[in-house]
């Protein structure tokens, strides 16, 4: 296998926290320095869009049906922008403290949000009306991740459970006890969850059963986000020490470390998102986004 970096895009002033597709050929970032922008990913190039806030902002959603974004910032508010008209059309400020998650599903038309003192809360997709808050008392919450018909929803939070709650009525179904030190992120595949946590482990779970079916030392230090490429045949990993990994998804064994040498990041690696089965971004402290593409 190989993995290369095809291109670095810089121009943010701050670390960046986040990144979002727009589509194919775009994508949106947030960092540090209080900007969300719009980027070509062709051309490595800022598109026409950049919005300043107050306070930095830490996630994204997109509800692309009505082109509106959804930025989460430090201080618990959640801005909404209009797309089509570039103006921020509401700023909800449900959430009193930093807002560490942050997703849109298409299929139930809401957006998800938790925040650092545990607090969940559930939008509406169209006019982000707060239809449900839920006080869960477990610390931070640093990741949402849906199943793929969207009838569950994983939330992986500081006190190391991952706690998944059915979407309809928004009852907890399933607790998993996933990493002392806190749990930092998950992603759905079918009956299998993969979790990871700030002990730098990865751990595989028959989620439905509550069975933990492989757990690993992956990272130096925490783990911060996944994506299934290769039609599910890789999981991808980044963390706070630096580096991406590509992974054999059914197995756990390592396929490749991206580090510095490699194109790849000198600081840490934030977040990460699919552009399609081999292309993937990744951003980080180092104010980068980087382009990868993996060839078998």
């Amino acid at each position: 296998m190989e993995v290369k970096a095809l291109k670095s895009i810089t121009g943010h002033a701050g670390a960046i926290y986040d990144v979002c597709l727009s589509a194919n050929t775009s994508c949106f970032s947030t960092s540090a320095d209080k900007y969300v922008a719009k980027w070509k990913l062709d051309e490595g190039t800022q598109d026409k869009f950049a919005a300043k806030l107050e306070f930095s902002g830490y996630r994204l959603a997109l509800n692309p049906t009505k082109n509106i974004l959804a930025v989460g910032n430090s201080r618990g508010g959640i801005h909404v922008i209009d797309l089509t008209t570039k103006q921020e059309v509401r700023l909800m400020s449900q959430h009193q403290s930093a807002v560490f998650s942050l997703v849109y599903s298409p299929k139930t038309n809401e957006f998800y949000s938790g925040d650092n003192d545990g607090f969940f809360c559930v939008w509406n997709g169209d006019n982000f009306d707060l239809k449900l808050t839920l006080p869960l008392e477990c610390g931070k919450i640093r990741n949402i991740a849906l199943n793929e018909d969207a009838s569950f929803i994983a939330l992986s939070c500081q006190d190391g459970v991952v706690r998944i709650f059915e979407t309809s009525f928004f009852n907890e179904s399933f607790s998993l006890q996933a990493h002392k030190e806190g749990a930092n992120c998950s992603i759905f595949d079918g009956d299998v969850l993969y979790t990871g946590g700030k002990d730098a482990h990865i751990s595989l779970w028959d989620w439905k059963n509550k069975k933990r079916i492989l757990h690993i030392p992956a990272h130096n230090f925490a783990v911060y986000d996944f994506l299934l490429m290769g039609n599910k045949k890789w999981l991808v990993s980044s963390s706070f020490d630096k580096t991406i990994k590509v992974w054999d998804a059914k197995t756990l064994k390592i396929i490749k470390r991206l580090e510095k040498r490699d194109g790849g990041h000198s600081h840490v690696v934030n977040r990460l998102a699919k552009l399609d089965e081999n292309k993937f971004l990744s951003v980080g402290d180092d104010r980068q986004i980087i382009v990868w593409e993996i060839k078998e």
